[in-house]
C-alpha cells in the first residue's frame, strides 16, 4: 500500500506565522521524498483556523515541487466554484510543468456555508459548478480552438493553452466524493479518480459507494482498475500507549478548529448538502477511542500502526493512505518524528508483508 502525506492546517496567527507553517510543510515534504512516500496532499479552504493557511494549495504545491523530485502534488482538493477555470487550468499546468509531470490534480466541491458566501456563490449551484468547471479545465488542456458555452462561464474561441501540461494529454483527474452517489456516479462516467474520507461516513457506506462506482465505470466504457486516495488522522510513536497519549492531547485543538469552521451551517440547511447542518453536533462527541474502535483515526506504536494499515488495505484493495501527521497541536518536531517512523520502520514492514 503506498503511503503520502495530507495537510489540512489547523493552526493560524495565534500559533506561528503563516511563513513559519509553509517552511514545515515544506521541510517534511522534503522528508517524505527521501522516505518514499507517495505523494503530498494540500486542500483548499478559506478564512478559518481550519484549513485557512492552505487557500491556494497551487502555491504552497509549487513550492514543495522545486524542493522535492518524486513525491506525487496533489490538490486534494481545489475548489473550481471559487476560481475562472481558464485561471484555474492554467495554474494546475504551471504547476505539473515545474514538478515535471508529478501533478495529480483533485477538485472538489466545497461544503462551508461561510467559504460560499464570501466569493458570493450560491451553494445551490455547486454541483453544477463542479462539473462544469472541471470539464472546462479538461477541455483547456487538451483542446484548442473551442468554445465554451456554459451555464456560468462563456469563452472562446480559444487558441492552445500555454503552457501545456507536462503530462499528455491531461494530469489524472481526482474527484473528492463523500457521501453523494451523484458524486460517485458523475466521477465515474467521467472515468475520473477518486479521493474519500472514511471517518465522514461508514466503512460499510462507502463500500456500497465504490461499488457504484466500479459498475458506473464499467456501464461508461472505462476501466474497472483506478485510483483511490483515503485520508485518515495518524499519529505514530514508539509505543502503543506513547501514541494513544499523544493523540488524546492533541486531538481536541484540531476538533475545536474543525467546530468553529462547521458552525458556519448554524441555521442553514441545503438540498445539495443534506445532513451538513449535523455535523457540527458529531464533531463535538468525536473521540480518539471512538475513531480508533471505527478504524477512522491511524493510532500505534509501529507494529500497531502497520497492522491498522493492514486492516485498512483490506478494507479499500489498492488504495493510496493519506495520512493527517500535523492536526491540532501536533508539533513539527513531533510530525517529523513520525514521518521517520513511517518511512524507515512502518513502510519497510508492510513490504515484508506483501
Amino acid at each position: 500500500m503506498k503511503v503520502g502525506l495530507n495537510f489540512l492546517p489547523t493552526v493560524g496567527p495565534g500559533e506561528m506565522p503563516a511563513e513559519r507553517f509553509y517552511d514545515e510543510i515544506i521541510e517534511l515534504s522534503e522528508l517524505a521524498d527521501r522516505l518514499s512516500f507517495s505523494h503530498v496532499k494540500l486542500v483548499e479552504h478559506h478564512f478559518h483556523e481550519w484549513g485557512g493557511y492552505s487557500p491556494d494549495p497551487v502555491a504552497l504545491l509549487s513550492a514543495i515541487a522545486r524542493r522535492t523530485t518524486r513525491v506525487r502534488l496533489v490538490t486534494g482538493a481545489v475548489t473550481p466554484a471559487f476560481t475562472h477555470p481558464i485561471k484555474l487550468a492554467a495554474s494546475l499546468s504551471v504547476l505539473d510543468n515545474l514538478s515535471h509531470g508529478r501533478l495529480d490534480a483533485g477538485f472538489g466541491r466545497a461544503f462551508l456555508p461561510s467559504e460560499f458566501e464570501a466569493f458570493g456563490v450560491d451553494m445551490a449551484d455547486s454541483r453544477a459548478l463542479l462539473e462544469e468547471n472541471v470539464e472546462a479545465v479538461e477541455r483547456l488542456w487538451t483542446d484548442e480552438g473551442f468554445r465554451w458555452e456554459g451555464r456560468f462561464h462563456r469563452f472562446g474561441p480559444l487558441p492552445a493553452m500555454l503552457p501545456r501540461p507536462a503530462q499528455l494529454p491531461r494530469p489524472p483527474v481526482f474527484i473528492a466524493a463523500t457521501t453523494s452517489p451523484e458524486t460517485f456516479t458523475w466521477a465515474a462516467s467521467k472515468g475520473y479518480h477518486l479521493m474519500i474520507i472514511p471517518v465522514v461516513a461508514s466503512h460499510e457506506k462507502l463500500t456500497g459507494l465504490l461499488d457504484l462506482y466500479r459498475a458506473t465505470r464499467i456501464e461508461h466504457g472505462h476501466s474497472p482498475d483506478f485510483r483511490l486516495h483515503v485520508s485518515y488522522h495518524c499519529y505514530v510513536a514508539e509505543s502503543q500507549d506513547e501514541a494513544v497519549a499523544r493523540a488524546e492531547e492533541h486531538y481536541p485543538a484540531y476538533r475545536d478548529k474543525q467546530l468553529e469552521a462547521y458552525g458556519s451551517w448554524r441555521g442553514i440547511t441545503s438540498d445539495q448538502y443534506q445532513g451538513y447542518e449535523r455535523m457540527e453536533q458529531a464533531a463535538r462527541t468525536t473521540t480518539v477511542a471512538g475513531l480508533m474502535a471505527a478504524d477512522n483515526i491511524i493510532v500505534g506504536g509501529v507494529a500497531e500502526t502497520a497492522a491498522t494499515i493492514r486492516r485498512i488495505g483490506k478494507l479499500y484493495p489498492g488504495a493510496e493512505l493519506s495520512l493527517q501527521l500535523r492536526f491540532g497541536s501536533v508539533s513539527h518536531t513531533e510530525a517529523m518524528r513520525a514521518v521517520r517512523l513511517l518511512g524507515e520502520r512502518v513502510l519497510p514492514e508492510l513490504m515484508e508483508g506483501e
